[in-house]
């Protein structure tokens, strides 16, 4: 393979990694388990006050 080969592969393939990337975060974060375990400090620090 030359430079022109590795060079079309690395730009067709960026752009769709970036994007499953980005959505496995975005339904990491929103998921009802994960969102609850992020949202319990917040409750912890209001209750301590």
């Amino acid at each position: 393979m030359n430079d022109a080969d590795l060079l079309l592969i690395y730009k067709s393939l960026r752009l769709p990694i970036l994007v499953i990337a980005i959505s496995y975060i975005t339904y990491y974060v929103y998921k009802k388990r994960t969102k609850d375990e992020m949202e319990k400090p917040k409750y912890r620090m209001l209750e301590e006050d």
